[in-house]
């Protein structure tokens, strides 16, 4: 490797080849053409005297030397970040930045989009896309840098039981609890339910991406009987409209039953049986703990939800 003459702007093209794996993609990502990113990757190819990115199949590869250079160039550019920042700190008013946020769609749909509006009106030049959960790669998205911050929960036993959590700081955003819910015609559900008259009911399972159980899934595992569950969604929406002219019932949390589409035609009532609170907290790298930007952000979206979500619903 050559550093006389290392235009640096070539290692954030870098950092986006690295964590896209995709010359498309990251064209996407740094806001520029396709070609000018193949010129970049070119030029570093030259540079580090290897390819980077291999073709294997249908897919790019990150080489041996590729892997071993991901983690080290984002920590080095984040502190190029801190460093340029530090002294004037974050103004929302001119600043310009880019965030990519993962929540689920409820959390989008009850606080993300809310939020995001919000946030328009006193960062004017500040960028956030908003990504669908998806539970298998979550922690490495976060590790990796390719999202800057997620909301969801954090509990013991959700996440992948080898992931470092040590490694992610989070903060307590939005409080909930669980409802049971079905048809408002379903007369087979009223707020003395027995749990033994729930488990006659048939009940349709929540599992995001297919495969994360949700905690009411995780509690009703532990019990000595449980409802036949015939049905399994990967979102609480889709639980929803699933119970809605059925006789089945489905377990989501309270906000995000009031504030569906089709609330008028259910039934909300109390579980028969303890869940506890749902606690959605936001979640990011530590390496962000003290990123001007970063911290703006963290403190926008707390001081949104304490002034306009209602924390006992």
């Amino acid at each position: 490797m050559h550093f006389d003459g290392l235009d640096l702007n070539l290692l954030v093209a870098l950092d986006a080849l690295l964590s896209e794996q995709s010359v498309t993609r990251a064209a996407s990502r740094l806001c520029v053409t396709q070609p000018a990113v193949s010129v970049a990757l070119q030029k570093l190819r030259v540079q580090f005297s290897d390819q980077l990115l291999e073709r294997v199949g249908r897919r790019m590869e990150l080489t041996p030397f590729a892997q071993d250079l991901a983690l080290p160039l984002k920590g080095l550019l984040h502190q190029v970040r801190t460093l340029v920042e530090s002294r004037s700190g974050f103004d929302p008013i001119t600043d310009t930045r880019n965030f990519r946020l993962l929540m689920s769609n409820s959390i989008a749909k009850v606080f993300g989009v809310p939020t995001l509006r919000a946030l328009r009106k006193v960062a004017p030049n500040v960028h956030c896309q908003i990504d669908i959960f998806v539970a298998p790669n979550l922690l490495r998205r976060l590790q990796d840098g390719e999202i800057d911050l997620c909301i969801q929960t954090f509990q013991s036993g959700v996440w992948d039981g080898g992931a470092d959590l040590q490694s992610f700081s989070h903060e307590m955003l939005i409080s909930d609890h669980y409802v049971l819910i079905g048809d408002r015609k379903n007369f087979q559900l009223h707020s003395n339910l027995s749990f033994d008259d729930f488990c006659k009911i048939d009940h349709i399972e929540t599992r995001f991406s297919g495969n994360l159980v949700s905690l009411p899934e995780r509690h009703l595992s532990n019990m000595p009987r449980r409802p036949n569950s015939p049905i399994v969604v990967p979102t609480y929406d889709l639980a929803i409209e699933a119970v809605v002219g059925s006789d089945m019932t489905a377990i989501v949390p309270s906000r995000v039953a009031k504030s569906a589409a089709l609330a008028d035609q259910l039934t909300i009532i109390e579980p028969p049986f303890a869940i506890g609170q749902l606690e959605q907290s936001m979640m990011w790298h530590k390496r962000y703990d003290n990123d001007p930007g970063h911290l703006w952000l963290r403190n926008f979206f707390a001081e949104f939800a304490k002034a306009n979500i209602s924390n006992d619903i």
